[in-house]
This record gives structure tokens, C-alpha cells and sequence, in this order.
């Protein structure tokens, strides 16, 4: 069930790569203008071309939706940071950190947040067009 009442502390929990860990991040829940901004500020027409942004806009809208993480999911100078200022740990500059070297954490939560919705995979087939012979097979790892 999804809750429409509106919240600070949605919590996504994301496996970070570089790290090797799971990551719990809290954000409120983006409003309709945040959402109709992200999306303006995402795709948006320049002349006749059709300019996509994907990095830009998440960054922003991430950093502004995000609202604190979990205890000991961040650390810096190997010492575990807060966002919580009750903590021992707390950091005030947690965002600005998180921007300067955490942005694809901050990217994935704003992309989880303003397009998370999809359309049940049943009902949503893409076809291709073109001759298969054209479409050269990518090599496996």
C-alpha cells in the first residue's frame, strides 16, 4: 500500500558498489511542483532538438528531497560522519559531501523518487524494427 500522507523519512536502501555495502538513505516525499521541475528541467526542447539531461536535474533535486542516511553508511577520513545532529558524528556539511563524492548515491535516490513509477512489465512490450541482421550482439564478460 502506498501512503499519500506525506513524509520526510521515506527510506531506500541502495547496495553501493564501492563500498560493498547497503546504503540506507531518507528523503520526503517529492511534491507535484518538484515533480513537474524535475521532469522540465530533465527533458526539455532547444530549438528543434530534444535535450536530455539525466545528471544534472537528479543531482539537485536528490540533494534537495534527501533528508539523512543511516548511522555508519558514510565515513570520512575512515571516522563514520552523521546527518543526524543528535549524533556524536554529525556533520553539518553532509550534503556538500555527499554531492562532491557520493552523486551517483544522490542520482539513484532522485531517480528512484521522481521516476520510480513504472507500467506493469505485462502491458508494456517494446518492438523493434529494422532487420536483425543489422543489430550486432554484445560481447559477454
Amino acid at each position: 500500500m502506498r501512503d499519500l500522507k506525506r513524509s520526510d523519512r521515506n527510506r531506500v536502501v541502495l547496495q553501493d558498489t564501492v563500498s560493498g555495502t547497503e546504503i540506507g538513505i531518507y528523503y520526503s516525499t517529492p511534491t507535484a511542483p518538484q515533480v513537474k521541475s524535475y521532469r522540465q528541467q530533465s527533458v526539455r526542447r532547444k530549438g528543434n532538438k530534444v535535450v536530455v539531461d539525466n545528471f544534472g536535474p537528479a543531482l539537485s533535486f536528490g540533494l534537495e528531497i534527501i533528508t539523512g542516511f543511516d548511522e555508519g553508511a558514510f565515513g570520512f577520513d575512515g571516522k563514520p560522519i552523521s546527518s543526524d545532529p543528535a549524533s556524536p558524528n554529525f556533520r553539518e556539511d553532509w550534503k556538500s559531501l555527499l554531492s562532491e563524492t557520493a552523486a551517483d548515491i544522490v542520482t539513484m535516490v532522485a531517480h528512484i523518487a521522481f521516476d520510480g513509477v513504472k507500467a506493469n512489465k505485462g502491458e508494456t512490450e517494446i518492438e523493434f524494427e529494422g532487420e536483425a541482421e543489422e543489430i550486432l550482439p554484445l560481447a559477454k564478460s
